[in-house]
């Protein structure tokens, strides 16, 4: 059902089935949820929940309900591995390839992403306005780096800007706290919902590494500060303890990657309240599904951050960070966005690596009041999966199959299920 199928909600019983309600607590085996006017009504054990006199209800057994998944790192319009050959798709192109990775992201659980650049906000108003069937979308427009930073893929002896796509999105090169001031306000006005910065250098980047930390404190701090006047926040790409910290003294809300971080570091991420986003199936795809499909300057990159990713989040779960979840997923991959979640309960429980996609990463959205959880009042953002994913994390990968049903504010959006409904 699109968006702007109907104008009222149907109410809805799911019951009988395993309720994991993205809060961390114990899984409860015969459980309902009851949605009405597209907010979750009641959840909790069937016995004690009511279920209304006109609600369809859908029997559930042998099935799992949690929230709606949140991927809060992606890059839906990163068509191909290579940021080149992606900005030569025609505008048409791109946008019906950038639409499919939507509409895949949804029918894979995600009914909410952040964007970490490439994406423009008409693709919001799209959606919003039931164009295109996807999930929530949180904007980072294009990404602020310094001149020669992650996020500029000029190679060397090379003038031009290297446009992320054909749509009229490109880095903001900016140098100096006044530069990057203007930059933070230019991504605001084009309609971000937060900003992303280059703290550290990259894997795909042309020019620089992992560990040469980028933006001063003195220049992410100006970004920082415009964000806030409008209430939003920072986003950064930082990879090794050094860059991490200048983020953290600067007043950054959410690390992203983090792969070479130590356990020091680690420390002070949880101290200073801060979020760590780890996105482990990237480099996982890089190392399998694209092996060879870069060059080796990126692929000895690869290499060093794929090592030591998994360190790096066992070290923030021993010091409680506050950790969230993103796959980071490029070019023809994102069918496979669910197997950040089976990286994830290797290293972290499965639980907490469904608490990180929803609750805490709705937290880091700023979107805690509405969305993460499955608790009476929030909006009915919520997925049927056929198993339990506490003992079979991997079935998120089997995304297409295994996700049978996808509700967004309270609205079917995909519906594998035989069920015979009735009033």
């Amino acid at each position: 059902m699109a968006d702007n199928d109907a104008v009222r909600h149907d109410i809805y019983a799911f019951t009988r089935g395993r309720l994991i309600d993205g809060r961390g607590g114990a899984a409860i085996s015969d459980a309902t949820v009851t949605v009405k006017d597209g907010k979750i009504l009641a959840a909790g054990l069937r016995s004690e929940v009511s279920v209304p006199d006109d609600a369809q209800v859908v029997d559930i057994s042998g099935k799992s309900i949690l929230p709606g998944l949140i991927d809060a790192h992606v890059h839906i319009g990163n068509i191909d591995i290579s940021m080149y050959k992606t900005a030569e798709l025609s505008p048409a192109v791109y946008v019906h390839r950038a639409t499919r990775n939507l509409e895949t992201a949804l029918d894979l659980g995600f009914t909410t992403l952040r964007d970490a650049g490439g994406l423009d906000a008409g693709f919001r108003e799209a959606i919003d306005a039931g164009l295109i069937r996807g999930p929530r979308l949180f904007l980072s427009i294009s990404p602020l780096t310094p001149t020669g930073g992650h996020f500029d893929m000029r190679r060397p002896g090379t003038q031009s800007i290297v446009p992320r796509n054909s749509i009229g999105i490109s880095p903001e090169i900016c140098d100096g706290p006044d530069a990057v001031c203007r930059s933070a306000r230019e991504v605001i006005r084009r309609g971000a919902d937060q900003v992303k910065v280059a703290a550290d250098g990259g894997v795909d980047s042309p020019s620089d590494k992992p560990g040469h930390w980028q933006f001063s404190v003195e220049e992410m701090r100006a970004a920082v500060q415009v964000a806030r006047s409008c209430g939003r926040y920072v986003m950064a790409h930082a990879y090794a303890p050094r860059p991490i910290r200048n983020c953290l003294e600067a007043g950054v809300r959410s690390i992203e990657h983090g792969n070479l971080m130590d356990a020091d570091t680690a420390k002070m991420v949880a101290d200073s309240g801060a979020y760590y986003v780890p996105t482990l199936s990237i480099y996982d795809i890089f190392t399998h599904e694209a092996a060879g499909t870069t060059d080796e300057f990126a692929q000895r990159k690869i290499h060093l951050v794929h090592g030591a990713a998994r360190r790096a989040l066992e070290y923030a779960c021993q010091a409680n960070v506050n950790i969230g979840s993103g796959s980071d997923i490029l070019g023809p991959y994102h069918h496979l966005m669910g197997r950040e979640l089976s990286l994830k309960a290797s290293a972290m429980s499965p639980m907490e690596a469904i608490v990180a996609t929803t609750k805490v990463n709705a937290e880091i959205l700023g979107q805690q009041d509405i969305i993460g959880t499955l608790e009476a009042g929030k909006a009915a953002d919520l997925i049927v999966v056929d198993g339990d994913p506490l003992q079979d994390p991997a079935l998120f990968e089997k995304g297409a199959e295994r996700v049978v049903l996808v509700m967004k504010a309270g609205r079917v959006m995909k519906d594998l299920m035989k069920h015979s409904v009735r009033r």
